[in-house]
């Protein structure tokens, strides 16, 4: 968040705020599928501890930056990018942990459960930046950021993971290359990996143009930026623990396509209105509508992975929601300084209700889902 903030203020282009949500996650172009290659390969927990020492690298780096002349877009985005790669490797190795820490029988309620810790981190995180941002800066918003990664690696020094057997190791390209060739075969996993990009590229990318929208459409600053990033969050959390208790009496592939088209509505509220209040609604809906898609799907995913290929497959999909996400950012930005970002969100919820129908009718609703 203090990123495209920093962006913003020193460019005021809602291009360059695409630009810089495309620095952060292009790295999973290589970060990701190194990851997962690397979890399945060795030990998901010292992979996951190497990954959080480089992130408190770089963004230790970021607060030193920030805080003197030296600042500039170029080395912005430079230390952006590195992060990003950093973070693309932890996002891997920390999916397939989980079924490392849990019995197979709990597999669904536990990634169910990391889906409520996932999204309560996207509701405090973003409130919490907002007040660091409008109070001290974006300088001790980098502190706090590199402290934050402070107690996972304690939890990860504490605990054990079991030994599992594991293939000879080939070229990492090879390891990679099968394990796409393994996904795009199986019908379940191709149409979940469709899914999570689409609902990524159109709809989590929209939070990258937050600043432009709070600046542009709404008029308020850094305090409420927070506040819509952290409502978002707050609903997404509370729809989880919903789900977490739901447990299976209702099929995914009707909680995605249900999510798809509230997510799709939550924009479209928003591309409706210039008041915060009101836009701010249409957020809380679309926080509500990502975990019904992304817990879902991520949920399918899992169960219908083996664990031979779970690392290298969890990294497929996360490098399609961060290079989906990006792609969606940068379109956005380009589209929003021409015509306007309402009518970007506009667009966005178009595409979205769209794909569900398109999902409905033809993709079988997507029951492999189920």
């Amino acid at each position: 968040m203090s990123i495209p903030v920093l962006v913003y203020d020193m460019t005021g282009s809602n291009e360059m705020l695409g630009t810089a949500a495309v620095a952060a996650n292009l790295p999973s172009l290589l970060g990701s599928p190194l990851g997962g290659a690397w979890a399945d390969r060795y030990s998901k927990r010292v992979v996951l501890l190497f990954a959080l020492v480089a992130q408190i690298f770089f963004t230790s780096l970021l607060f030193y930056v920030s805080r003197g002349e030296l600042l500039s877009i170029p080395l912005l985005l430079g230390l952006t990018v590195a992060n990003g790669f950093a973070s693309s490797i932890n996002l891997s190795a920390y999916q397939a942990l989980v079924a490392d820490i849990v019995p197979q029988r709990m597999l669904r309620p536990a990634y169910k459960l990391n889906a409520v810790q996932f999204n309560l981190s996207r509701a405090v995180g973003p409130a919490v930046a907002g007040i660091v941002l409008a109070n001290w800066g974006a300088s001790t918003a980098f502190l706090v950021n590199a402290f934050a990664h402070l107690p996972l690696m304690a939890v990860l020094f504490a605990i054990s993971t079991p030994a599992r057997p594991r293939e000879a190791a080939q070229h990492l390209l090879k390891e990679i290359s099968l394990a796409a060739k393994v996904t795009w075969s199986d019908d379940a996993l191709r149409r979940a990996l469709i899914t999570i990009c689409i609902t990524s590229g159109f709809g989590m990318s929209i939070q990258s143009l937050g600043k432009g929208l709070t600046e542009e459409v709404f008029h308020v600053g850094n305090q409420e930026l927070g506040l819509m990033i952290g409502t978002i969050g707050l609903s997404a959390v509370v729809t989880a623990i919903g789900t977490a208790f739901m447990g299976e009496r209702v099929r995914g592939s009707h909680l995605v396509r249900v999510g798809l088209v509230l997510y799709g509505g939550g924009l479209l509220i928003v591309a409706s209105t210039s008041t915060f209040w009101v836009g701010l609604v249409g957020f809380a809906i679309t926080g509500f509508a990502h975990v019904l898609v992304n817990v879902s799907v991520t949920t399918a995913i899992q169960a219908h992975v083996s664990d031979a290929f779970r690392g290298r497959v969890t990294s497929l999909q996360l490098m399609g929601i961060i290079l989906s996400m990006a792609a969606g950012a940068q379109l956005g930005g380009a589209i929003g300084d021409s015509f306007g970002l309402p009518s970007v969100l506009a667009l966005y919820g178009s595409v979205l209700v769209s794909y569900a129908a398109f999902a409905h009718w033809r993709m079988d609703g997507l029951r492999g889902l189920d």
